[in-house]
């Protein structure tokens, strides 16, 4: 077996775009993948809620990924947001009431069918039955 060394990735407090390969952002409990095409606006640019969330810390890149510095414009802070927000609402690490709440912040879920939901989070509707009603119930003024 081969050990091949981890290879440092971009800085967090820079933009940047991944032109082959894949960046990992490494967060406190969690990571989130940017793989070609996607770029990152930089931790600054990035809403709150989400890199509470992430609690990035550090990345690393897959052998022969190539980056470059870039200037992202609004769009492409939206969708680095939402690369990073469908990846934590998907994932296991995340609390289940953390994944609602995100999922929460771009739909109202009130009227939602619960496997439509639990189809969101990436569970089944059967694993996130018994907690459906705390969950889902509106959230108080």
């Amino acid at each position: 077996m081969t050990y091949n060394q981890k290879i440092r990735g971009p800085d967090l407090a820079t933009a940047w775009a991944v032109l082959e390969g894949a960046v990992v952002i490494v967060g406190i409990d969690d990571t989130v993948t940017f793989p070609a095409g996607s770029t990152w606006p930089g931790l600054s640019a990035l809403p709150a809620t989400l890199t509470e969330h992430l609690a990035p810390q550090d990345t690393q890149r897959l052998a022969g990924t190539r980056v470059v510095p870039w200037q992202v414009t609004p769009r492409e802070t939206e969708f680095a947001a939402a690369l990073i927000q469908v990846q934590l609402m998907r994932s296991r690490r995340q609390s289940l009431s953390d994944r609602v709440n995100l999922l929460r912040a771009v739909a109202d879920l009130t009227g939602d069918n619960r496997e439509t939901v639990a189809t969101a989070l990436g569970l089944s509707r059967h694993a996130f039955r018994g907690e459906i009603v705390q969950l889902l119930s509106p959230l108080p003024d």
